[in-house]
């Protein structure tokens, strides 16, 4: 029997992931999702704000993230012409933010940097008088995530709460215990209090994070994989620098006659013209010393480059934070169409998952949603969400405009993609591109201009379409069949 356990022991040990004896110092803790961050999250967030004020690729990094997941931002098309003009005035004017400084699509890009930052963002719903630019009087405010009470925990008010966030039977939240002020701004911000957390219904705050774990209630920052090699390679970079500064340092040294310095404790001592002893190099020093009368000019030689390390350190650095080298670096030197569209595949694939599988769930539709409520509410409109809400994101740029779109076109004429489609890649929604399009042409008939980019007119070839595409034309414009072309007799 023991033989048989010490076999199957064996077979275990066959994984080096379950060896002991090479991974003696691996200890990972087994914790759940949840206490794995909330030992790590607030530390984490606190370097990683300490590092995007300071080091330039951690900036890089949440702007990039930013730039592409949110950009312009991700606009909400409605298919009714209430929703859609107080959307427009609502989410287009400040009048939506609670501080009164951005709109919506700012306030869009301000959580994301912050989820990314800080690994989570809450938004509050807050009710107010309905004006013209906020016909449904709903603003929005923007919490870091230091606004959550994480102290709070076991059963608070007999809802069982884990890291300040209360949870019904199902385990999904239905109260956030929230400090009306950051923490950071007592002693900062006279007569501030934060001591006090009050406990806010889940209907009223959004929670914006990235899961990755079931079960999962908050998220770290997106830097924690990459932040100690952020910060090995700034401490390397510094070092290197302070080694080029010396070794620039130019000197010469002068060597003084004299019989004390063969046998004086100060023989060798280098000194300045003032007598005094040295101990650091600055360009263009002449030192003084006894010995036997020499010049000697002190030039230290240079090392060699350190380039390699530094683009292995980043390359490892934007991979961890889901990027390419190029975006992180900035370095295009060894980039080529098909290196940078195999890069930019694999990104937007990353970049639409976080789009559609936490901005859109949630920020972006619950948002479009209880705006649609405080309307209903209004008497604005009815109670019933209407059907055929879209959230449209930002497009992606192509990399090669010629290729790209020959190759859209191939796939639209072949059917293997539709016509909505291939408007939603440019971040268009398709009836919203129909109708401009409609417009732009009743607004050129009516001006009489035909321009060579209107395929009604006009073929791909540059040549007039035929009669029978002319006529349909013009029975479009003037509501009336066009006469009759005469046909000229042959022969």
């Amino acid at each position: 029997m023991i033989e048989r356990l010490r076999a199957a022991w064996q077979v275990l040990r066959g994984y080096a992931a379950a060896q002991e004896q090479r991974a003696s110092a691996w200890a990972p803790s087994g914790g759940s999702a949840n206490a794995e961050v909330g030992l790590a999250a607030a530390t984490v967030a606190r370097r990683a704000r300490d590092a995007v004020r300071n080091d330039p690729y951690a900036s890089r990094i949440v702007d990039l993230w930013t730039g592409n997941a949110v950009g312009a931002g991700i606009t909400t098309r409605w298919p009714d012409d209430a929703h859609g003009r107080a959307w427009q005035r609502w989410a287009e004017s400040t009048a939506c933010d609670a501080e009164g400084r951005l709109d919506l699509y700012g306030l869009q890009a301000l959580v994301m940097r912050a989820v990314v930052e800080s690994g989570e963002c809450f938004v509050r719903f807050l009710m107010v008088a309905p004006s013209p630019t906020n016909p449904i009087g709903l603003r929005l405010q923007v919490l870091e995530a230091d606004h959550l009470d994480t102290a709070r925990n076991g059963m608070v008010e007999g809802a069982a709460t884990i890291q300040g966030i209360a949870l019904g039977e199902a385990g999904a939240p239905i109260g956030y215990w929230l400090h009306r002020v950051h923490p950071g701004t007592a002693g900062i911000l006279p007569g501030a209090t934060w001591q006090n957390s009050e406990r806010m219904p889940a209907s009223d705050v959004l929670h914006v994070y990235r899961k990755r774990r079931p079960g999962q209630l908050r998220d770290v920052s997106w830097l924690a994989p990459v932040l100690l090699r952020l910060r090995d390679l700034g401490d390397y970079e510094a070092a290197l620098l302070m080694k080029a500064k010396i070794e620039a340092c130019l000197a010469a040294v002068v060597s003084e006659e004299g019989d004390e310095a063969l046998t004086g404790a100060a023989a060798g001592l280098l000194r300045d013209a003032q007598g005094r002893a040295v101990e650091s190099f600055e360009p263009g020093m002449i030192l003084y010393r006894r010995g036997m009368g020499s010049v000697e000019v002190v030039n230290p030689s240079g090392g060699g480059s350190h380039a390699a390390f530094a683009r292995r350190a980043l390359e490892a650095a934007a991979v961890g934070a889901g990027l390419t080298y190029d975006q992180v670096s900035g370095d295009l030197t060894q980039a080529n169409y098909s290196s940078l569209r195999a890069g930019k595949i694999e990104f937007r694939r990353l970049c639409e998952q976080v789009q559609y599988g936490m901005l859109i769930p949630m920020l972006v539709r619950p948002i479009a949603e209880r705006f649609h409520a405080q309307g209903a509410l209004l008497g604005l409109w009815g109670m019933e969400m209407p059907d055929g809400v879209s959230h449209v994101p930002p497009a992606h740029e192509m990399i090669d405009p010629v290729k790209d779109t020959a190759a859209l076109i191939a796939q639209v004429r072949a059917g293997f993609v539709p016509q909505p489609e291939a408007a939603g890649a440019f971040g268009y929604d398709f009836r919203a591109a129909v109708e401009m399009i409609r417009e732009a042409n009743a607004l050129l008939d009516e001006a009489g201009i035909s321009l060579d980019t209107d395929p009604r007119r006009v073929a791909k070839s540059g040549a007039a379409q035929d009669a029978a595409q002319m006529a349909a034309v013009e029975i479009a414009a003037t509501g009336a069949a066009a006469p009759p072309r005469e046909i000229p007799a042959q022969g």
